[in-house]
């Protein structure tokens, strides 16, 4: 039987639905206390509307005595006052000087409806100016409604009624029985819609989660193509954008990987095969073991000990680097010394080596003098290799914003636009056959990139506007 899994899904709908519940509750309670409260009191207002009369009669006798003392030291006063209220309406008003009184002055005065027959000597009483009981009730913790007894312009008490703590009367009950059952319809109304709004919204926003769950397992399979589409422009739309960019990543990463393996492969192909030729060559008797076959084998394995030795060195930059030995050297005379151990070649490649903006050593910095040798050997062969017969190769450098730039411009051919971005890469070639056709691993100018960022510089290539192409390097002089 499978377990019961509480997803995030049920946890938004299951939130969202007591948060919704709790509200409902609250609502419901408060309206609820507010009716009662509110019809009690409207109750109590309609009540005391018929001791009107109670006041102007009250108003009259305090001002013949003076004060309260007509009620407290009168006890059957407020009893015969209630009584004479309760009279029929004919018998208060038989002895009236105009005449007899009309033909529905006989009939008794009924309460409103929902006035009931609720004992008002408790509730009804009268207060002292100062909120004392004089006499009845009012008194007590309930609210009250009250009518203010006036004397010559000055409050001299309240008649007050207090407020009934459940209606009374039939009709008062229905009345709050139908407006109680019109409020738990309400109310479990919204709790149905407030469970369909949870589950949609939950649904809903948790759509994108579940895709992004659903590509990340395709990913871990090795699908790196998978994307997810964006849909949403809130987070979750931000979050599946990163998760496509993530992907993407990781697509270039792998294909990365297996051209790294694959340029590697045939890197280390040609030596080892060059090596088995020549040994395979020994064993069978074709050659005799001599200072020449010793040379050729010596050759393959220190060919190969460079390419791996320059495989180390084009190591991401997270790793550790080239190792550098550093000290105060002067970058511009060790680019001198090296362009003047290129200048006989370049002559023999009908190549012109321009270096008049080299004429003093320049300022000094913190750095390897090999490695920035080899930089700048790199440099040179890559001009060299890809330069047209008859060209030219100038060297230029400065000092700017705080570092030493060293610039190299070659003439026609140019690299294409689209191969700028990637030719700091291990074994990128513009065109596939260049290598074959010139020579070297295609690993010359990423060395040069990771031997410069050791030196906390930058390397980067652009057209140059000799028609072929420019790597300006800048060294940090404060280094």
């Amino acid at each position: 039987m499978p377990s019961f899994r509480l997803t995030v899904q049920r946890k938004v709908f299951l939130a969202v639905l007591a948060l919704t519940t709790a509200t409902v509750a609250i609502i419901f309670a408060s309206t609820q206390w507010n009716l009662s409260q509110g019809f009690g009191r409207y109750l109590a207002e309609t009540e005391l509307q018929r001791f009107e009369g109670l006041v102007g009669r009250l108003s009259a006798d305090y001002r013949g005595a003076g004060s309260w003392k007509f009620v407290t030291e009168d006890a059957g006063y407020w009893h015969r006052l209630l009584e004479e209220h309760r009279r029929p309406e004919h018998d208060r008003h038989f002895d009236r000087p105009d005449g007899p009184p009309p033909e529905n002055a006989f009939r008794e005065r009924r309460p409103p409806p929902g006035a009931g027959h609720f004992p008002l000597d408790k509730r009804l009483g009268i207060v002292d100016a100062q909120g004392k009981r004089v006499t009845g009730g009012g008194e007590g913790s309930r609210p009250v409604v009250q009518r203010p007894v006036v004397v010559d312009g000055r409050i001299v008490g309240q008649l007050v009624l207090e407020v009934p703590r459940m209606p009374v009367g039939d009709q008062a009950v229905a009345f709050l029985v139908r407006q109680s059952s019109a409020l738990w319809l309400a109310c479990a109304v919204a709790l149905l819609l407030a469970c369909v709004a949870a589950w949609w919204l939950a649904r809903h926003f948790l759509a994108p989660i579940r895709h992004l769950s659903a590509a990340a397992r395709q990913i871990s399979g090795g699908q790196y193509t998978i994307r997810i589409p964006v849909q949403q422009g809130d987070e979750l739309g931000d979050l599946a954008e990163d998760f496509n960019r993530m992907a993407e990543t990781l697509a270039h990463t792998e294909e990365s990987r297996r051209q790294w393996i694959s340029d590697t492969s045939h890197e280390l192909r040609t030596p080892l095969a060059v090596l088995r030729a020549e040994i395979e060559a020994l064993q069978d008797g074709v050659r005799s073991p001599g200072d020449a076959s010793y040379a050729r084998l010596h050759q393959q394995i220190m060919q190969l000990g460079k390419l791996v030795d320059d495989l180390r060195y084009t190591l991401d930059s997270s790793g550790d680097g080239p190792p550098l030995d550093c000290r105060q050297v002067a970058p511009l005379a060790i680019l001198r010394e090296t362009a003047e151990q290129f200048r006989a070649r370049f002559a023999a490649a009908r190549l012109v080596l321009d270096c008049a903006a080299l004429a003093d050593d320049g300022p000094q910095l913190w750095g390897d003098a090999d490695r920035l040798r080899q930089v700048f050997v790199n440099l040179l062969e890559n001009s060299l290799r890809y330069t047209r017969s008859g060209g030219r190769v100038q060297l230029t450098a400065g000092v700017a914003a705080g570092g030493l730039w060293i610039q190299f411009d070659d003439t026609a051919p140019a690299p294409p636009a689209t191969a700028l971005p990637h030719i700091f890469e291990r074994f990128f070639r513009a065109e596939a056959s260049r290598s074959r056709t010139h020579g070297g691993a295609g690993l010359g100018l990423s060395i040069s990139k990771a031997l410069v960022e050791a030196h906390g510089g930058q390397i980067s290539a652009a057209l140059s506007p000799l028609g072929g192409l420019t790597v300006r390097i800048l060294l940090p002089l404060d280094k």
